[in-house]
């Protein structure tokens, strides 16, 4: 009596085939809606960075810094805005905003400012401004912003020795465009733009305001 053959359970090269493609295709679409998602979160955590950064800048700028009071309890503000900064267009400068690097500490040389001074061809006020706050019980201090250096610190001492340059604190850095106009009405209004890149992601956030001084 002949056996009777059986048919094979296993699975055809066709339908290997068929699996192995429908499997990279799925796998394919999950990577890339990660990738997507990813991109996404990336580029609304540095928008919300930039964004809480230029509010704490405007934060400071108008309370003060630790025991430095700022524009709200002057009673005296003087905008200088014949002014740039160093270091000079033709010198390296240290671009942290662009090459990822750490930006300068609040006491770097770095951040010196030319303010009220005769230009040194072919140099001329750059967009930097001083912004000098007084009162009877504080003294006086200052406000730089320095656009080749795209930050802003406040200064207890006005004079620019080292011995000044270790008071100095630091406001906020990555500030790529900042406006201040003191009113006739006692009124200044404040505006300014943090730009920050992290690798191939760059976001940008403006931030402003009117303020009223107290005295």
């Amino acid at each position: 009596m002949k056996k009777k053959r059986t048919a094979s359970s296993g699975f055809t090269l066709l339908e290997v085939m068929i699996a192995v493609a429908l499997f990279g295709l799925v796998a394919a679409g999950i990577i890339e809606v990660f990738i997507m998602c990813n991109k996404y979160w990336h580029s609304m955590s540095l928008r919300m960075q930039t964004g809480q950064m230029a509010d704490m800048a405007l934060l400071k700028m108008i309370g003060g810094c630790g025991t430095n009071t700022g524009i709200r309890e002057a009673s005296i503000v003087e905008l200088q805005t014949n002014a740039y900064g160093h270091p000079y267009p033709l010198l390296a400068v240290n671009k942290y905003w662009e090459t990822g690097a750490s930006p300068p500490a609040a006491a770097d040389s770095s951040h010196y400012m030319h303010v009220g001074c005769a230009y040194l061809a072919p140099y001329g006020p750059d967009g930097s401004w001083r912004l000098i706050l007084s009162n009877s019980s504080d003294g006086i201090k200052c406000i730089d912003y320095n656009s080749k250096m795209r930050n802003l610190l406040l200064s207890p001492d006005t004079n620019q020795t080292a011995a000044a340059r270790n008071k100095r604190i630091l406001i906020c850095n990555y500030v790529s465009a900042a406006r201040i106009t003191n009113n006739a009405d006692g009124t200044v209004e404040i505006q300014l733009t943090v730009e920050k890149r992290d690798g191939l992601f760059r976001a940008s956030n403006q931030a402003g305001l009117f303020i009223k001084k107290r005295n």
